[in-house]
Formats: structure tokens, C-alpha cells, sequence
């Protein structure tokens, strides 16, 4: 490689400008290189990996799995958030029920007496037949 061309490789790799293409001919022809970028270059030739055949398809996959997780996440917070509305709505829109006196009370219950004896309620006479202790027999006579 003329000395020219690889000093502008070398610029424009540092400035992190360089291609794929640029750089893999800069990394093969160690030649006149800066002994820092000939180390460099020997990390690079010996730590160079492949890229697995379905690398495309696992990198969909994770994105999916975090857009899955975020979802879950966003639901999660959403329902949390629901149930505290709800419970929030229970509370300040019911409000107590004013407790009632012993003299309202005992009013309530004389009027609910007097709703019951207005109704016409039958009077029987029950006379007893047979008694034993387990049966009782007995007849009603209706006035």
C-alpha cells in the first residue's frame, strides 16, 4: 500500500471515519503502520469472530422480548394504577352514613312495629291432639 494512501486510512480510521472495506486493508497490510495500530491490528486479526447464520432472526427476537416486556410493564402499571382509582372512588364517593341517635332509633322501630300490626294478620286457636317427645299433632280452628 503506498505510504500516502495508508497515512489517510490511518487519519480517517482514528477520526473513526474508515469503512468495513477501508479497514480490513488497513489491518492486512501491517506494513507501515504506528506500532500502536500494529497491536491493535494483531487484537483485531486474533479475537475476530463470525457472525451466527441466524444473528438477524435473535436480534428481532430480543427486540420483541424488550417491546414484550415493556408492554407487560405498561399493563402492569396501568392496572395498578386502576385499582387505585377504584379504591379511591369508594372511599371519597360514599360517604358515612350519619350515625343515628338512640332516640331515632327507637322512632324507626315503633314505626316498623305500627306497619306490622296494621296488617291483617289471622287469629287461630290451636288445640293440641297428641303429644309425645317427638311429635306434636294438633288442629287450628280459624275465627
Amino acid at each position: 500500500m503506498k505510504e500516502y494512501k495508508a497515512e489517510g486510512l490511518i487519519n480517517k480510521y482514528k477520526e473513526g471515519q474508515t469503512t468495513l472495506s477501508e479497514e480490513q486493508v488497513l489491518f492486512n497490510s501491517t506494513d507501515n503502520l504506528e506500532p500502536s495500530l500494529e497491536a491493535w491490528s494483531a487484537f483485531v486479526k486474533n479475537n475476530k469472530t463470525e457472525l451466527p447464520k441466524d444473528f438477524n432472526a435473535q436480534l428481532w427476537e430480543s427486540f420483541e422480548n424488550r417491546k414484550s416486556k415493556k408492554r407487560k410493564l405498561f399493563v402492569g402499571v396501568l392496572s395498578a394504577a386502576a385499582s387505585v382509582i377504584v379504591l379511591m372512588s369508594l372511599f371519597l364517593g360514599n360517604p358515612k352514613q350519619e350515625a343515628l341517635n338512640y332516640a331515632e332509633k327507637e322512632a324507626l322501630l315503633s314505626l316498623a312495629k305500627k306497619m306490622v300490626s296494621n296488617s291483617d294478620v289471622v287469629e287461630t286457636e290451636e288445640r293440641i291432639i297428641y303429644e309425645n317427645d317427638i311429635v306434636i299433632i294438633y288442629t287450628t280452628k280459624e275465627e
